[in-house]
Order: C-alpha cells, then sequence, then structure tokens
C-alpha cells in the first residue's frame, strides 16, 4: 500500500502550479492520499474523498478559502469509505475504508497550527495553539484506539513540526508534546530520523514536517519512504512543502 501526503497551497485548478501539481500526483499514484491546504474545487478522478469543513477566506489565519483536508482514497478494490467525527471539523477529517479482501483501517487527516497562527482563540505565542489543538486531536486518536482497537490508525498530514533531534521548524516543546501525544496514543511516526525522506533528499539541510503516523503493529512492515520533488530548486512554484509518502505492507489491510 502507498501512503503519500502533500500540503497542495490552495493551488487554484488549471493554474500552471495546479497542472504541475497534478503531474507529481499522477507520478505518485498513491493508494491513500492525504492532501493539506486544497483549493474547494480541487478532485482526484478514480478516487473516493472525504474532506474537513470549508474555510472562508481571512478566517483562522488562512489566506483563501481552502479545505484544510482531503482525503482520497482509491476507488479499486475499495468497498467502502465511512467518514468519522472529529473534534476539529476545519482542520481534520477522519475516514473508515473497507476494502474487497475485507481488511480495514482507519485514516486521519490534520492541520496543526504553524508557528505563530492562532487557535480558536489560543494565541500562536510559545506555541500556546499548537498545544491546545494537539490536545483535542490527541483525544482523537485515542478514541478511535479504544473504537478500533483491532484496526491500523494512519495519522498524517501537516503537523508544522519536525521530530528529528537537530531542530528545524517548531520548538523544542512543541517538539516534545507531539512525540508524547503520538506515545500515548500508540502511534509511530514513519517519516523522522532515518526514514526523514526530505532530510534524505537534500543532505541535512531542512527535515520533515509533514509526518505519516501509524499504530505500532507487528505485521507492519515499511518498504521504503520519500519525497518529491527532487530539491529546492524544483519545490519553487509547485508548493512551500514537499510531498512524503511511504509504501508499506500489513497483512491486517489483506483480510
Amino acid at each position: 500500500m502507498k501512503i503519500a501526503t502533500w500540503n497542495l497551497e490552495r493551488a487554484q485548478p488549471s493554474t500552471p502550479q495546479a497542472q504541475a501539481q497534478r503531474h507529481w500526483i499522477d507520478h505518485t499514484d498513491a493508494d491513500l492520499w492525504i492532501f493539506t491546504e486544497t483549493h474547494p474545487e480541487f478532485t482526484l478522478a478514480g478516487y473516493r474523498s472525504v474532506i474537513s469543513d470549508r474555510v472562508e477566506a481571512g478566517a483562522n489565519g488562512c489566506r483563501d478559502e481552502t479545505h484544510w483536508i482531503h482525503l482520497a482514497v482509491r476507488e479499486h478494490d475499495l468497498r467502502s469509505v465511512l467518514p468519522l467525527m472529529t473534534a476539529d471539523p476545519e482542520r481534520t477529517a477522519c475516514a473508515l475504508i473497507d476494502l474487497d479482501s475485507g481488511g480495514q483501517c482507519l485514516v486521519y487527516g490534520t492541520v496543526l497550527p504553524w508557528l505563530g497562527s492562532s487557535w480558536r482563540g489560543y494565541s500562536g505565542k510559545a506555541g500556546e495553539s499548537f498545544l491546545a489543538a494537539l490536545a483535542v486531536q490527541q483525544a482523537d486518536w485515542q478514541r478511535l484506539r479504544q473504537r478500533y482497537p483491532n484496526t491500523l490508525l494512519i495519522v498524517a498530514g501537516d503537523f508544522n513540526q519536525d521530530l528529528n533531534v537537530l531542530p528545524y521548524y517548531g520548538s523544542r516543546r512543541t517538539k516534545q508534546a507531539l512525540r508524547q501525544a503520538l506515545l500515548e496514543a500508540d502511534l509511530e511516526c514513519l517519516t523522522f530520523g532515518d526514514n526523514d525522506p526530505v532530510r534524505r533528499l537534500i543532505n541535512g539541510q531542512h527535515s520533515n514536517i509533514d509526518h505519516i503516523c501509524m499504530t505500532d503493529d507487528p505485521q507492519l512492515e515499511i518498504q521504503r519512504t520519500f519525497a518529491w520533488p527532487e530539491g529546492l530548486e524544483e519545490l519553487r512554484g509547485l508548493s512551500d512543502h514537499f510531498g512524503v509518502g511511504i509504501e508499506i505492507t500489513c497483512r491486517g489491510l489483506s483480510g
């Protein structure tokens, strides 16, 4: 199974930016997409979508109207996609995915507050908004774990925080809080450290902040992590984030 996440920077359809993004989306050919910051008119043929609530321009630090989260699941071999409620319907979206094989998984897309941004009245100062939003989302993750204890949970999107030892983006306080929240929800980040594809791609100049996390499952094997485009020069005019993906095998997804 190939899973990928990418911040599309609210690219308007039919623009050169959106067309360039389509090239990479088609090239990546993921089974499950967690898109962040999508334009309201963004669609993906051959996939079934679950989308967060629309945010109007000027609201909550958003320059243009957007959907913070757009989950897209490939229709091939798909039995059903059931949207599930979350505590933050603007910045998160969740779905229960049933495959024809009998396999099942949960996917939870997220955008956590970036440096200096507010959230529901919480200031961005000292990471207050990040910590408040994270606490709400962590409660969602734990609730999902309790309700579906034997189902693989995938949490992915724009975390606006690196998890590597050397600092890149975010703060020490918010990094530790994110690590602890993932630990308490029995989630493992699969896209940092030696598996950080952005850091690997550009020789340690950057670290990844768009993560893919999953519940600790002995049946799960990582085949590879990857990122695109090839470098910083190629990223210009495409997005302000690298795309990040992972290929896994998991017997629980095979029925």
